[in-house]
């Protein structure tokens, strides 16, 4: 009896414990879930290239699927961020708006903080194709206030780039597919079709901005050197650095996040600043990237 007795007593402090501790697992998970939402990772990547002789160090910064966010702190780590690094372009690469809670004032207003660092360069997502199904007119208005700030808005063109040692390379952009397709079965030879569009003179170091990494095959196809691109959120979430699921790709996606190399083309995927699909991110930090042609 006194054995049954002590055991009780001791379960009990047992549970305690085990409640204690899933408390503060808990407890961790929401704090670290917090801060991965409201703080930016910054990320830096050096790409070499034989095609742009002297000396070289242009600096690219990478924007990508903000969806108007109305996360401050995010707001002001991207500014700060680029007022410190002052990047020699900003690329933008989709989804500047969210087509679910649209506030294109928004968009734009973050835009105009862009232009003021540096020269901005903008491509659509699919975000602003599904807008310009909802609403033509908004859309036309938005693509109108980018252009007004001096906002590079490139829809199957391309613009020349002096660097500072007078050489120059090429930056194209291409409408998100789905402006051009109806289904997601059709996104590949629809960005195929957008891109033989484009005059390529391949002795020429190229960069395209494209808002889907996982066409990386087909920029591969017409040898862009440099390929910009957002739309997979990292994964929407990751656990042990890998992404769990993204639109176009499904589950487990290849191309999230980082640099990937395909032939001779590089492919520079952001995590993107804002939430798409998922409204929180679970290790899976807002993403801002920076590049230096060397």
């Amino acid at each position: 009896m006194n054995k049954i007795t002590s055991f009780f007593p001791e379960k009990r402090r047992l549970t305690k414990r085990l409640i204690c501790a899933v408390i503060l697992l808990v407890l961790i998970f929401v704090a670290v879930t917090i801060w991965g939402n409201i703080t930016l990772c910054v990320e830096h990547f050096e790409i070499s290239t034989d095609k742009v002789p002297g000396d070289k160090g242009y600096k690219i910064a990478h924007v990508s699927d903000y969806h108007n966010t109305k996360n401050g702190f995010l707001n002001d780590a991207v500014i700060t961020s680029l007022e410190k690094e002052k990047p020699d372009i900003i690329v933008i690469t989709g989804d500047l708006i969210d087509c679910r809670k649209t506030d294109i004032n928004k968009g734009v207003s973050f835009a105009t903080a862009l232009v003021d660092i540096a020269p901005v360069y903008y491509v659509t997502g699919n975000h602003e194709c599904n807008l310009s199904i909802e609403n033509q007119s908004a859309f036309d208005g938005m693509i109108e206030d980018l252009k007004s700030l001096g906002v590079e808005v490139l829809r199957g063109d391309s613009s020349e780039i002096t660097l500072p040692n007078k050489e120059k390379i090429n930056i194209f952009g291409i409408d998100d597919p789905y402006f051009h397709c109806g289904s997601a079965s059709e996104v590949k030879i629809t960005t195929d079709s957008l891109c033989s569009a484009l005059e390529i003179n391949i002795d020429e170091f190229n960069i395209l901005l494209a808002h889907h990494p996982e066409q990386i095959e087909i920029y591969s196809k017409y040898q862009f050197d440099l390929v910009y691109s957002g739309h997979a959120h990292g994964g929407q979430g990751r656990l042990f650095g890998i992404g769990l699921i993204a639109p176009d790709q499904g589950l487990f996606p290849k191309y999230t996040s980082g640099l990937y190399e395909e032939n001779e083309t590089t492919l520079v995927v952001s995590r993107g600043i804002g939430n798409s699909i998922a409204p929180v991110r679970i290790f899976d930090r807002p993403n801002l990237i920076y590049t230096i042609i060397k």
